[in-house]
């Protein structure tokens, strides 16, 4: 009897930050069963200055561990980051990823633009659960890379473990005060909130597509390793699969 061949499975590195206790459920239950997830933790437990500076250091060995899996792609799994450290570090970071990982890579909040131009959107509402300064931050990376924020709305969170116990209703509540009527998409952006169980929800409440952190990610990373599947039940970004470039220079 002939060996039966081997799966053809596709591994993927995600970054995440220590207190993030969404993604690791997410990933692995929306995205196609031929990938398996390879994950590596940055210590972060909040969204300040020094919750920032421990997730740096952490995140060369981080990016080594995974490529110990061989994995065929590796993403820094937080749009916050991006953010506070600025536009010129993503595309650095992305870079250095991708030396230490041995693969291609991609950031949330490169990636987050990647939709954005992939669904033709350039003027946005911005909801997130972050705290001012974080959300100001955001606001500046946007502002860097065209895109225009007409409405934006934070939920004013430090702790990682609050933004993932935050219930549907406000997370939809959050959504529709970032909403505006010349808003051609609304970003709803932190990838330890809960979203993507009723993105089609708030998409049919607002009349408009929403990206999410995870979302983002997910397309992204679809895109990049060649799988065509559409994903329904998250969202018209993954529902559509619109192409479009991944992984900004």
């Amino acid at each position: 009897m002939a060996e039966a061949e081997a799966p053809a499975w596709r591994r993927v590195g995600l970054l995440v930050p220590s207190s993030n206790t969404s993604i690791e459920r997410e990933y692995p239950i929306w995205m196609p069963r031929s990938l398996s997830f390879h994950f590596a933790r940055l210590t972060m437990t909040r969204l300040d200055d020094d919750g920032m500076r421990e997730q740096l250091a952490d995140m060369r060995h981080a990016a080594e561990s995974v490529r110990d899996a061989r994995v065929d792609a590796v993403m820094l799994c937080q749009t916050a980051a991006s953010y506070w450290m600025g536009a010129e570090w993503d595309a650095a970071i992305r870079q250095d990823l991708a030396d230490w990982a041995g693969a291609p890579a991609l950031t949330a909040a490169g990636t987050v633009l990647d939709a954005l131009g992939a669904l033709g959107a350039t003027r946005v509402g911005f909801a997130a659960p972050f705290p001012p300064e974080v959300g100001a931050a955001g606001l500046r990376y946007l502002a860097r890379n065209g895109v225009e924020v007409v409405a934006s709305a934070f939920g004013g969170e430090r702790d990682n473990f609050s933004i993932a116990r935050m219930p549907p209703s406000a997370i939809v509540e959050l959504a529709c005060r970032a909403d505006h009527a010349q808003a051609e998409a609304l970003l709803l952006l932190g990838g330890n909130m809960p979203c993507l169980a009723i993105l089609d929800e708030i998409e049919a409440r607002l009349g408009k597509p929403v990206v999410t952190t995870n979302a983002a990610g997910m397309w992204a990373l679809l895109a990049l390793l060649g799988l065509p599947e559409p994903i329904a039940g998250a969202g018209r970004l993954l529902r559509e699969r619109p192409a479009g470039p991944v992984g900004r220079q």
